[in-house]
Order: structure tokens, then sequence, then C-alpha cells
């Protein structure tokens, strides 16, 4: 009993070291999952903004690609047109080239004046329009 005795001290000692040690290892360890639960937080914030940033990304390149479309149907149109035009320009140049305007406007000034002057009028109706609906799409 006298040994169990001297022996209390030393083993009251170890208890308290043991108990202050795991006391600072679980201290240490908390505070490790305190910051592991933040930076899980954190990262389901940020999945979170990413996520939506794709969805937004995705509506913008989808409006991107239908406004492509728009934009190509509206050039072959302009294309068709024009090539209409220039089939329509070169009919009127093959009729300038094979008749002297200029002799018959000199010989028949009443005759070939008025035709040339309501011709004008309608190749500048013609352009005008033409041009608004250039202008027109691509306010669109």
């Amino acid at each position: 009993m006298l040994g169990m005795l001297k022996a209390l001290p030393l083993m009251i000692v170890l208890a308290g070291a043991g108990y202050m040690y795991h006391t600072t290892v679980v201290s240490q360890k908390d505070a490790i999952i305190a910051r592991l639960e933040g930076n899980a937080v954190i990262l389901k914030e940020n999945a979170a903004k990413l996520e939506a940033a794709f969805e937004s990304e995705a509506a913008a390149r989808q409006r991107s690609e239908e406004n492509l479309k728009v934009q190509l149907q509206a050039v072959n149109d302009l294309t068709e047109k024009n090539t209409t035009m220039q089939a329509e320009m070169d009919d009127y140049l093959s009729i300038f080239k094979r008749h002297d305007l200029t002799r018959l406007a000199r010989a028949k000034p009443g005759l070939i004046e008025p035709r040339i002057n309501k011709g004008t009028k309608e190749v500048f109706r013609a352009i005008e329009n033409d041009s608004a609906e250039v202008e027109n799409a691509d306010s669109n």
C-alpha cells in the first residue's frame, strides 16, 4: 500500500499530462474540422456561382447563334437581290451598247429624255428602297 501511495502522485501527473495532451489534440482537430467545413461552404457557393454563370453563358451563346442565323439569312437575301440587280444592270448596259442613244437623243430629244428621266427615277427609287432595307437589317 505504501508503494501505491508513493506512485499516486506520479499517476496523477501522468493522468494530468495525458488529459492535457488529449484536450490539445482534440482542440487542434476541432479547429481543422471547422476550417474544412468553412472551405466546404465556400466551395458550394462557388459551385453555385459557376453553375449560374455557365447557364447565362449558354443562354448568351444560344442568342448569338440565333442572331448569326438571322444575319446569314439577311446576307443571303441581299446577295440574291444583288445578283438580280447585277443581271438587270447587265441587261440595261447591253441595251446601251446595242443602240447609239447619243445620236438618237440629238435627233429626237423629246422622245428620249422623258424615258431616260423616268428610268433614272425608278433606279434611284430602287436604290433608296434597298438602302432602307440594309439600314433596317442593321438595326434588327
